[in-house]
């Protein structure tokens, strides 16, 4: 059994990444599907539902998938971000909400993100800080529980996704989070 497994019951209670202004000032408008790539729960992908669009949350953990089946109208498959079973250019909009650090093979997932994303598509990554302490601490914590969790900087995951052709749109560093928001180009 894994940490997600284990925790699935109470992972909301314990967990409350905040995505900030930009899901408040309505930062996800395109219509169409959006793509939350570890959305565990749901709890993000429940408040970017809207008539003009659908959320897929595709994670490992059948039981966090089990917790977002409580919530209405999300699409739910089980699923690794390094093999999505989509087709070409079918998806809108990809969420990586405090996942990125969990991937292990993470260029696979970009290369999935690129594949699966219409062109002009959005890649929006969520992530913890490492450079904040609480979050240091955090990244001690996973490692110490067997994770195999890898953070990085603002500028690391910023430089990464931009070998894969996506242009940068928006990034920011808040507190505890940082921000990335990227568009697929041809």
């Amino acid at each position: 059994m894994n940490f997600f497994d284990l925790f699935a019951p109470i992972y909301d209670r314990l967990f409350h990444p905040d995505l900030g202004e930009f899901c408040r000032q309505g930062g996800f408008v395109k219509e169409g599907f959006i793509l939350d790539i570890g959305g565990g729960t749901g709890r993000i992908a429940q408040t970017l539902l809207s008539t003009d669009r659908k959320v897929i949350i595709a994670d490992l953990s059948i039981k966090m998938l089990s917790q977002a089946k409580k919530r209405e109208q999300l699409l739910l498959i089980v699923a690794d971000g390094a093999a999505l079973p989509f087709e070409e250019s079918c998806i809108t909009v990809v969420l990586i909400a405090d996942a990125y650090h969990h991937f292990q093979q993470r260029e696979r997932v970009i290369l999935e993100v690129n594949r699966v994303l219409s062109l002009n598509g959005d890649l929006v990554i969520f992530e913890p800080n490492i450079k904040r302490l609480p979050v240091k601490f955090i990244a001690l914590l996973e490692n110490w529980l067997g994770m195999h969790s890898k953070f990085f900087n603002i500028h690391e995951i910023e430089n990464k996704i931009i070998e894969f052709g996506f242009r940068i749109i928006e990034k920011k560093e808040e507190g505890t989070s940082i921000f990335l928001c990227f568009e697929k180009g041809n």
